[in-house]
């Protein structure tokens, strides 16, 4: 049973996507059998007096919960953004439902931005239920993303889509990256000069719109003589383009638009092209006022008349970003004018006695926002990719059979003429004695690396390396920096430890298990519990510091502490493989 909703902020369903057993539970609640009333209806009714609960708990007491337990294992997890509550329904551990949740916002602002409205539009529901339903597709591992390292296919790639650039025209934008995605792995990056470096999330959230590119397209029939590129994804553009938001900011939430336009190379291989629309400044100005706003909107419905000056002086000083911003892109000065007068008034009403109550001026300063918000949803440009597309598939031909065994589903495995032509690895089962599988994972750079599951897929099913996966996150959680435990027949062993600059580091002030414990839950997309715990690990200095994980998976015949001393030898020997060079290393997939 599982169940993904979205609430607006007068509590109605904005968007849902579930199965039939959530739906047929739900309906046991409703005493009243109603002809004609929608589903959406019905739920959103039946879940009313929990969404408001939540909102006044955490709205007027600031004693909010994040999470409730019932007696039959049904598991519903909160979150809050914006004034819309997120929320899934399930009976999955609660650390598993928040992380699911966690991307769920974090895939909401990455195709919405900040007006979360859109999800009233179908196409857009489709586009985020369609990235729900590829989140967990791929051999990736939750908050980690995989790469095709083999040295003469990446360095073809990279000169094709260097080529493919002079070709591609994108007047006046003059900042994009071109990339070409094997399955869920990034096989080539090229980026124009002085563009923003993309983020690890960044790539995660492009793993995750190829993949949904490739399942459309793997299940689309076509005529002999056409191709896939000429077949449109339902929830993209007729080019199949859209605007999207990356990563940006203090906060590395998804607020600067992208526009992003999608084709098939071949089959399991993308071509993704990114042009940055300008508009970075702007969109990270919105994003803090759009925060700050909410928590003042909060505070004067709690009264909490001590936070409320600096919280004025907080949003004052980010609004003037965003008036700024507007003006070096050439935004509307009336629009700056109207942003600043709405402020003043704000301030007025807060602070003196006016007619207009604090709650009205807020409300004005919102839709002003809004208005804004507006400005970060530009007209896609539109590109000529025929001729590059062209290229890319004959510098790439020689790689094609190569690549397409590397796009193989080792998390899926088991019937299909390509599961035969899966790459294994020896080396490390002959070095390791009753070693099965192993993922070794950076943290910082939210890459990872494993061997192909090709030779123990017998023994070893995705949803077992999924499980413990899942135990090592729990373990990391409790503030434990190493682990070892029994499953079944399997035993499995996980480390966690600090770098800096290669070498490994204690932290300058280890954070408290309690602390550790309030962090959310690790593995989401954006990394927000790694990148929180090295805050508290490294307060003063945490420069060039990464956190590595490595998860192994041994014999259960084999003594522990055989097996913790294997984990040791084989962080070494994969460490010293990965170096500086991740790409070399990401051949191991």
């Amino acid at each position: 049973m599982k169940a993904t909703l979205i609430f607006d902020s007068v509590n109605d369903l904005l968007f849902s996507k579930w199965d039939d057993t959530f739906i047929q539970r739900m309906k046991c609640f409703n005493e009243q059998e109603n002809e004609g009333i929608s589903d959406s209806y019905n739920v959103s009714q039946l879940l009313s007096p929990i969404i408001t609960s939540q909102r006044v708990m955490a709205a007027q007491f600031g004693n909010t919960y994040s999470s409730m337990q019932c007696k039959d294992n049904t598991t519903i997890v909160f979150d809050e953004w914006l004034d819309h509550v997120f929320m899934i329904i399930s009976e999955d551990d609660v650390d598993d439902a928040h992380r699911e949740l966690l991307d769920c916002k974090t895939f909401v602002q990455h195709i919405c931005g900040q007006n979360i409205n859109l999800l009233q539009s179908c196409v857009y529901q489709d586009w985020l239920s369609v990235l729900l339903d590829c989140r967990g597709k791929g051999d990736s591992i939750p908050g980690a993303s995989g790469m095709i390292g083999e040295s003469g296919a990446t360095a073809a790639a990279l000169n094709a889509l260097k080529a493919a650039s002079k070709d591609i025209k994108c007047s006046p934008h003059h900042h994009y990256h071109l990339m070409l995605y094997v399955g869920d792995k990034i096989l080539a990056l090229y980026s124009s000069r002085g563009s923003e470096d993309l983020t690890a999330p960044d790539l995660i959230l492009m793993s995750n719109q190829c993949i949904a590119a490739q399942e459309y397209w793997a299940n689309t029939e076509i005529g002999d003589n056409e191709s896939h590129n000429s077949v449109h994804l339902p929830w993209l553009s007729e080019e199949n383009s859209a605007i999207v938001n990356l990563c940006a900011g203090a906060s590395c939430s998804p607020c600067a638009p992208y526009s992003m336009h999608v084709a098939e190379v071949a089959p399991r291989i993308t071509f993704v092209a990114l042009i940055d629309m300008d508009l970075r400044e702007v969109g990270i100005a919105v994003h803090m006022s759009s925060q700050i706003l909410t928590n003042l909107r909060r505070l004067l419905l709690q009264r909490n008349l001590e936070l409320l000056p600096p919280t004025l002086d907080s949003l004052e000083a980010a609004l003037k970003k965003t008036t700024d911003a507007l003006r070096k892109s050439k935004g509307n000065a009336n629009l700056c004018a109207r942003v600043t007068s709405r402020m003043l008034e704000l301030r007025k009403s807060c602070t003196t006695t006016t007619p207009l109550t604090p709650e009205t001026a807020a409300t004005a300063m919102h839709t002003a926002l809004e208005a804004v918000i507006e400005q970060l949803k530009p007209d896609i440009p539109s590109i000529k990719m025929g001729q590059p597309l062209k290229d890319l598939r004959t510098i790439l031909a020689p790689y094609v059979e190569f690549l397409r065994v590397k796009a193989m589903r080792y998390f899926s495995l088991g019937s299909g003429e390509t599961d035969s032509g899966s790459l294994t690895l020896h080396k490390y089962v002959e070095e390791f004695p009753g070693l099965v599988h192993f993922v070794y994972v950076d943290r910082t750079t939210g890459r990872f690396l494993a061997p192909d599951m090709a030779d123990c897929v017998d023994m070893l099913s995705a949803d077992t390396v999924r499980g413990i996966i899942s135990r090592s996150f729990s373990v990391i959680r409790e503030g434990y920096s190493a682990a070892t435990w029994r499953r079944g027949a399997l035993h499995a062993c996980c480390v966690a430890w600090w770098e800096r600059r290669g070498a490994a580091v204690r932290p300058a002030r280890a954070p408290h298990p309690a602390a550790v414990r309030a962090l959310p839950a690790p593995g989401d997309i954006l990394g927000t519990f790694y990148r929180q715990l090295m805050e508290q690990a490294f307060p003063t200095d945490s420069q060039g510091v990464s956190m590595k994980e490595l998860i192994c998976v041994h014999l259960g015949l084999l003594p522990a502490s055989t097996a913790v001393q294997q984990a040791r030898r084989l962080a070494h020997s994969v460490q010293e493989l990965a170096g500086d060079n991740p790409a070399v290393a990401a051949d191991l997939l």
